[in-house]
């Protein structure tokens, strides 16, 4: 992903919280269109899909501390999920919009510890593996997220391990 890929104000935003959960001691990995982009075909997005280890409490305070550090609460968005407050944070900086999520099952809690650092502009960041990238794609079921999920499968395909995603998608019932 070259500065020419990553608008400025997605890139500033995504280096500043890199810098956050570096600072924090986050276990965390870019996942949605960001990771797609590096796995598969890239395509527009203006924001910044973060999964991140941690209970309720925790992501409330990583909240707190980004809010600290310049990102606002999106607290009409917080109301209006209210099945999502112990499990997703929607912040915005200037130019973008950041969802930072826990793992929402024991796939993407693994899925943490299968994270792969990719160089984005010198950076070295945690990314979603593709396989498990494939995962979410086909768990959030959009037709987007169908053609996400092709796009990471051919353009990584020989690298993908099948048996994995295959058993994964059965426990998940999403095969």
């Amino acid at each position: 992903m070259s500065e020419t890929d990553l608008p400025g104000a997605l890139r500033e935003t995504l280096f500043r919280l890199a810098d956050l959960f570096d600072a924090e001691g986050v276990v965390y990995m870019i996942v949605g269109a960001l990771a797609v982009a590096m796995w598969g075909r890239p395509r527009a997005t203006a924001d910044i899909d973060i999964t991140l280890r941690g209970d309720a409490e925790r992501l409330e305070s990583l909240t707190a501390r980004a809010e600290r550090a310049g990102f606002m609460l999106d607290r009409e968005w917080l109301e209006w999920q209210p099945l999502l407050r112990d499990r997703h944070r929607r912040l915005t900086a200037p130019g973008s919009i950041v969802d930072l999520m826990r793992p929402r099952d024991a796939h993407e809690e693994g899925a943490l510890g299968r994270s792969r650092h990719l160089l984005v502009e010198g950076r070295r960041l945690p990314f979603v593996a593709p396989d498990d990238l494939i995962l979410m794609k086909v768990k959030a079921g959009r037709p987007r997220d169908f053609e996400d999920a092709t796009s990471v499968l051919v353009a990584q395909r020989g690298t993908i391990d099948l048996v994995y995603v295959s058993d994964w998608a059965r426990q998940l019932g999403v095969d």
